[in-house]
This record gives C-alpha cells, sequence and structure tokens, in this order.
C-alpha cells in the first residue's frame, strides 16, 4: 500500500513539469513602453510618425507556436506636426478606417532557458490598413529580458497604393510609394 502510493506520488511529481510546460503563456502589451513608427521618403525629406498601440496580446503556446495580435488608432500617430497629422488623417480617410489592425503567427517560438536571450521570429499574417488586408511576413528580434517579458523589435515594408492609398504630395512630388513601419513591442505576461 505504502509502495503503490509512493509510486503514485513519484509518478504525479515527475507530470508537473509536463504540466506546468503544456499551459500557454499570454501576454499583454505594455503601451507605455511600447510604440509603431512610420517612415514615408520625399526627396527633401524623411517623415516620421510614431504612436503607442491602442492594445496588444500575445499567446506563446506549448508547442512553440506564437500568435500575436496588436492595433493602433491611426489618429495617434504623431509627427511632430499638426499640419502634417491632419493631412495623414485625411488621406488615410482615419474617420472611415480608424485602425491599423495586424494579426500572425510564427512557429517554433520557445522561451529561452536563460536570460537575457534574443530569439529571431518571423511572423506571418495580416494587415489590415484603410479597409484593405493583406499577407505579411514581420521579421522580429525578440528579446526576452525574462521569463515574463519580451521586447520585439522589427521592421518591414508596405506599398500605400496597395492599401489603396494615395501618396501625399510636397511641391507637386509625391512621397515614395513605399512605407517602413517599425514596431517596438514590449510584452508582459499575464496582464
Amino acid at each position: 500500500m505504502i509502495a503503490r502510493r509512493l509510486a503514485t506520488l513519484a509518478a504525479l511529481l515527475l507530470a508537473l513539469p509536463a504540466a506546468a510546460q503544456s499551459t500557454a503563456r499570454l501576454y499583454s502589451v505594455k503601451k507605455d513602453s511600447s510604440s509603431l513608427t512610420y517612415k514615408l521618403i520625399h526627396k527633401m525629406h524623411t517623415v516620421s510618425g510614431k504612436a503607442k498601440p491602442s492594445e496588444g496580446k500575445a499567446v506563446l503556446k506549448p508547442d512553440g507556436t506564437l500568435q500575436v495580435a496588436v492595433r493602433a488608432q491611426v489618429k495617434d500617430f504623431d509627427s511632430g506636426n499638426a499640419n502634417r497629422d491632419t493631412h495623414m488623417v485625411e488621406v488615410t480617410e482615419a474617420a472611415k478606417y480608424p485602425l491599423i489592425d495586424f494579426k500572425g503567427v510564427a512557429t517554433g517560438v520557445k522561451t529561452p532557458e536563460s536570460f537575457p536571450a534574443k530569439v529571431p521570429v518571423t511572423l506571418k499574417g495580416k494587415l489590415t490598413f484603410h479597409g484593405v488586408t493583406k499577407d505579411v511576413e514581420l521579421p522580429l528580434t525578440v528579446n526576452f529580458t525574462s521569463a515574463k517579458e519580451a521586447t520585439a523589435d522589427g521592421t518591414f515594408k508596405i506599398s500605400l497604393e496597395g492599401y489603396n492609398i494615395e501618396r501625399p504630395s510636397l511641391l507637386l512630388v509625391k512621397v515614395e510609394d513605399e512605407l517602413v513601419l517599425e514596431p517596438h513591442l514590449v510584452f508582459v505576461e499575464g496582464t
């Protein structure tokens, strides 16, 4: 009887690490530390605007699948020039299409065993902007500062015309079609 109880207890203790690893980890974007930056290039200068994400979540599953969803309000992007920002809100029809929304998935992502640690991740997903949804690949470097916090940084490009956005112009010269997006996202587990 005692031997059977000890065997059962040993089996339970051995199963605990596996059970702990079999639960998904939920992370939320730390809004005050995160940003989304865009860059537009004109022959005369480069324009940058930055916004904080309005919301964001990530789930890291035990099988290494990472699911990420992040969105931002178009009206929140600030380039430091109120006239330019007002024009950008008009061009992107922010009243009609208020959100930029990204949902993506990566596979083979594991929480490192020691910290800090950098992990390359490529999210494959969908970006919705100006009412248009397109497939995108977002290469990121994820810096795990601890088991509970990670920062993701990356750069990717989209076509303004591909999202049905008329390119703004200055002195009758339009900005380049390519828009560079740079996410800097701080994720914290369990918030």
